[in-house]
């Protein structure tokens, strides 16, 4: 860990602040959230947060950060653009981690039936609750590591409790309106996935700076992928 990090709240100047919170699989939140690694990319600051969930860096210069926030069995999250004036505090808005889901997606099939792509996914155990599973759709190979690069995502696919396995129809018109030709391999991804919605302090997914993709953090890897040639 980076010397200069350490956790005094009274230090004045280039101070960043701020908070994490824990979120099981059953929505219930952690009382302890002490562990959660926080970090500016590309720099030597870290620090990790105590049991009340709250973390300090000092001494951090003027510019602009990605902040990322990590715990084993929980999301990776990062908040983004995040400015530095060199002389004043920074309070950070809180972060929330949700824990992973503990299914993951490990099979799937891709489908051309009439005028619709059917896409059908498995997992190994039978749910004892409804399972959410979010599908990416691209002309390359999906990469777990980059999934801010894609054509479209669908949120619409869930395996109900007591089945392992669920399909959705994806119109042939939806990925041509993507640009997407007659003949072009298309590549489909599928992982499980919770709290994906949009909140107040941002939680759940972001707006990648650059590709301006919708980043999704709650996802459990590895996923299944399929490919099939558009008709």
């Amino acid at each position: 860990m980076d010397s200069r990090v350490n956790s005094t709240d009274d230090l004045p100047g280039s101070q960043f602040r701020g908070s994490v919170r824990l979120q099981a699989e059953d929505n219930s939140f952690e009382i302890n959230k002490n562990l959660v690694l926080v970090r500016l990319e590309g720099t030597g600051f870290e620090t990790l947060t105590d049991t009340a969930g709250k973390w300090t860096l000092n001494l951090v210069p003027q510019g602009t950060y990605t902040i990322s926030y990590s715990k084993p069995g929980y999301s990776t999250a990062k908040r983004f653009s995040v400015r530095c004036d060199g002389k004043f505090p920074v309070i950070v808005k809180p972060m929330t981690l949700a824990q992973l889901p503990s299914y993951s997606v490990d099979a799937m099939e891709t489908t051309v039936l009439n005028d619709s792509l059917i896409i059908t996914c498995k997992t190994a155990t039978l749910a004892m609750q409804d399972r959410r599973v979010i599908v990416y759709v691209d002309t390359v190979m999906i990469d777990s590591n980059k999934l801010n690069t894609y054509l479209f995502t669908n949120l619409d696919m869930i395996i109900k409790a007591g089945t392992n396995a669920a399909q959705i129809r994806i119109p042939l018109s939806d990925l041509a309106a993507k640009g997407i030709q007659s003949g072009s391999t298309v590549f489909v991804s599928g992982f499980g996935i919770v709290r994906f919605e949009a909140t107040a302090d941002e939680s759940f997914l972001a707006i990648d700076p650059i590709t301006k993709k919708t980043i999704f953090w709650n996802i459990r890897f590895p996923g299944a992928t399929s490919e099939f040639t558009v008709p």
